[in-house]
């Protein structure tokens, strides 16, 4: 039975923290639950899990419902999935880092897109701050997922 939970859990980590990083907002750390994006790049480009790109899909556009986007975040989604997935030349799972650049460039068109959507001076500073609390917390969460996941 104790192994049973245990792989349950195992399986079902990498859709729990997107759920609860999404739930844990925070205007000025974890905006709109913006620390949600980690795990969806990360298990659906980087360490891909079964099953995983409808729930990311649903999560992009929950995404989109709290920042009060247009769906910014589910087309980026959509237009880096296909990139990534057509194309032969780039493999994500192979890249130093846990994929933290590729990541980057995946981050920075939707944030950049946003701050001039609203071009201000809190919009820059926000956007500024946003980009560097991603990229920090991205390789912490990420080890956590590789821990959990026993990659």
């Amino acid at each position: 039975m104790k192994q049973k939970v245990i792989t349950f859990l195992t399986i079902s980590f990498p859709f729990l923290i997107t759920l609860v990083l999404w739930r844990l907002s925070c205007p000025f750390i974890n905006p709109a639950g913006i620390l949600a994006i980690i795990p969806i790049f990360y298990c659906s480009f980087i360490r891909p899990v079964p099953y995983f790109t409808a729930y990311a899909l649903l999560f992009c556009f929950l995404l989109d419902y709290k920042f009060g986007t247009v769906l910014i975040w589910t087309i980026f989604y959509c237009i880096y999935y296909v990139i990534v997935n057509i194309q032969t030349f780039i493999d994500l799972s192979h890249t130093n880092k846990n994929g933290l650049f590729a990541f980057m460039t995946f981050l920075a068109p939707v944030i950049l897109f946003i701050m001039l959507h609203h071009i201000g001076w809190t919009s820059i500073i926000t956007s500024i701050l946003t980009f560097s609390v991603l990229c920090a917390m991205y390789i912490p969460t990420t080890f956590l997922i590789k821990a959990v996941k026993n990659d």
